[in-house]
């Protein structure tokens, strides 16, 4: 989910997010894991989600060619 920087702080990620999870509820999913950048992360708590977990991924470093 991406919202524009102009149109963001203004309740649109909420309710997209909101509409998101209400639909995977109607068609029967108990449980949801959310993967999100910092400042999305921030949303989910006020979805009424708690964090349970961290999942770090990691990658090679990269390289710049000489």
């Amino acid at each position: 989910m991406f919202v524009e920087p102009s149109h963001r702080r203004r309740g649109i990620g909420q309710a997209l997010m909101a509409k998101m999870l209400h639909d995977d509820q109607a068609h029967g999913s108990r449980c949801s894991v959310l993967m999100a950048t910092h400042a999305g992360a921030l949303l989910y708590p006020r979805m009424g989600y708690e964090r349970i977990g961290t999942l770090l991924i990691f990658g090679p470093k990269s390289r710049t060619l000489s």
